[in-house]
């Protein structure tokens, strides 16, 4: 196929800003994946960023590629067998459904279709980017999220991270999503592919028979028309900063969470005004937040992944562990929103992150330490108190002064006795080694993201608090790192309408749409392994339709 770079209207009317093959919306990894794989293929690609600077969530993320059955896996001769995988994947993405003896495991043929081609794409994917010189990745030996799950055959080794340099300070140097980010827009560069920013779609534009063909955007301060010759792939994210569908879709509250602010169902709107069919509506990739710098700002830079330390627990207004504080943050996000049926309430809306000085005074490394002050930091969000009963105290006051932004939670009557009894029972686990209630510490991804323990102690997961304060407590909240709900699309990243069918010339990827994963996070990467290797689908999809030689707009 011959490329055409000629971004000018040509045959399409003096109306037409520019024309190209391929539009894509969107440069977080889905969008880039499918401009690099478009352009790789021939077609002329322009990037639409709303934003002034290119990356999406995917540049504040880790950038971590979670990928079934990579060339890292074969090398050390870990077997992926396909079947074992999609049962994982299947279990995991709809529990609900599973049949183990079912030809598709319950599911629907078309959702079992998408977790198929995730399966068969991703690896392909990966490989030909980094054949191309696009990419450079490495493995990351983490075990999956659900490795405790029977259904996980190959437990280790789906994780790829893009390769930094030599002397690489995380915590200091640039996030490796930006890395990942820049190794994409350097494809791009080298492919002929043009980001532009500050561009935020308005409206879809249809020919006189109601096809898709281009869309009106506002650049800056100004209006433009484009044209795509041969589709449009949308890649902009979901709606976690979009209250109104926040509150009205999702199954929970959230506060917030790390998506870019972006992140406001634009497709949503525009799926739906052409006739996209919606799903998977209701979930998100659940993290837990700091409240009170969500207040401040609904997109955060950081949430809570993987709680640091080990004189700590996590209770909620009744003063009860409701969980294992070192779960993946997607299962410890869901926790929120238990319904009590009795009291009418969410309990665990809020929940009370508790620690002792040991935790602030730690001297341990890890990048996990987040938002655990230094001994020298004094933040305001951290409550503090020399004795249990004074921290008690000041954490209702606190609650007082939030009210407005949480709903009135405030600390039960039984709160403070109820808390006696949790902290009694905790310290006596912790003194064994074994957490009874919660198994907290013994799964395989908590045991890879553990820290070591102190001298004496049987674990690093738990450690009885100390005798003596000061004591402290940070409020935490539902979040989110972003929806994953949107217009659902086709094994072939096609947006398809409310009667099944696909919608000429209209392509998605990404948080922006129905994920593949349901109600799964499968692993580190999880949320950027499917939005590549649907970005990689759609550019290798859209480039196989004609090229459209003019147009008439319907008015």
């Amino acid at each position: 196929m011959e490329r055409d770079d000629n971004f000018e209207s040509g045959t399409w009317g003096s109306e037409w800003t520019c024309v190209v093959d391929v539009m894509v919306v969107g440069s977080g990894v889905a969008g880039l994946t499918a401009a690099v794989t478009a352009a790789h293929k021939g077609s002329s690609v322009l990037v639409l960023e709303r934003d002034s600077l290119a990356g999406g969530t995917t540049a504040k993320s880790g950038g971590v590629l979670w990928i079934p059955n990579n060339s890292f896996m074969r090398a050390r001769g870990i077997i992926d067998k396909r079947e074992d995988a999609l049962r994982f994947m299947a279990k995991s993405a709809y529990p609900t459904l599973y049949n183990a003896v079912h030809a598709t495991f319950g599911l629907p043929a078309d959702k079992f279709r998408l977790i198929e081609k995730f399966y068969d794409t991703g690896h392909v994917a990966v490989d030909e980017l980094s054949e191309t010189g696009v990419l450079a990745l490495e493995e990351i030996l983490y075990p999956d999220y659900y490795a405790d799950m029977p259904e996980d055959t190959a437990p280790m080794g789906r994780s790829l991270k893009p390769v930094t340099w030599e002397g690489f300070r995380r915590g200091i140097d640039k996030l490796e999503g930006q890395i990942l980010i820049d190794q994409l827009l350097a494809g791009c560069e080298k492919l002929g592919a043009r980001v532009q920013l500050n561009s935020r779609v308005l409206n879809p534009l249809k020919n006189e028979s109601g096809e898709l063909v281009g869309l009106e955007v506002r650049v800056g301060h100004r209006t433009e028309l484009i044209g795509a010759r041969q589709g449009i792939v949308f890649a902009t994210g979901g709606f976690l900063h979009n209250e109104r569908m926040a509150r009205e879709y999702l199954r929970g509250p959230v506060m917030g969470g790390a998506a870019c602010e972006g992140s406001t169902g634009d497709f949503v709107n525009i799926g739906t005004e052409l006739g996209a069919t919606l799903g998977n509506m209701s979930h998100a990739w659940w993290s837990q937040l700091v409240v009170e710098l969500a207040i401040r700002n609904r997109s955060t830079l950081r949430d809570v992944y993987s709680p640091f330390g080990d004189s700590m627990m996590m209770v909620n207004r009744h003063g009860h562990r409701v969980m294992n504080e070192k779960a993946t943050y997607n299962e410890r996000g869901q926790v929120h929103f238990n319904w009590d049926a009795g009291r009418h309430e969410y309990p665990n809306y809020l929940l009370f992150w508790l620690f002792d000085d040991a935790l602030v005074n730690s001297s341990q490394p890890s990048r996990f330490r987040f938002p655990i002050p230094t001994p020298d930091e004094k933040l305001e969000y951290v409550i503090s108190a020399p004795t249990w009963p004074e921290l008690c105290s000041a954490i209702r006051e606190r609650l007082r002064k939030l009210a407005q932004y949480t709903g009135e939670v405030t600390l039960a009557p039984e709160f403070d006795s109820n808390l006696e009894a949790t902290r009694a029972r905790f310290n006596a686990m912790a003194t064994e080694g074994k957490d009874l209630d919660f198994g907290r510490g013994q799964s395989p991804i908590e045991m890879a993201w553990a820290q070591a323990p102190r001298e004496g102690a049987v674990t690093g997961a738990m450690h009885p608090f100390s005798e003596k304060g000061s004591y402290h407590c940070i409020i935490l909240g539902p979040a989110a790192l972003d929806t994953k709900g949107g217009p659902v699309t086709d094994d072939c990243a096609r947006v398809l309408s409310k009667s099944g069918e696909p919608i000429p010339g209209l392509f998605a990827a990404g948080n922006c749409v129905a994920s593949p994963a349901g109600q799964a996070y499968w692993g580190a990467g999880g949320t950027i392994g499917v939005a590549f290797s649907y970005g990689y689908t759609a550019g290798a999809e859209v480039v196989k339709r004609k090229r459209r030689q003019g147009v008439t707009l319907a008015y």
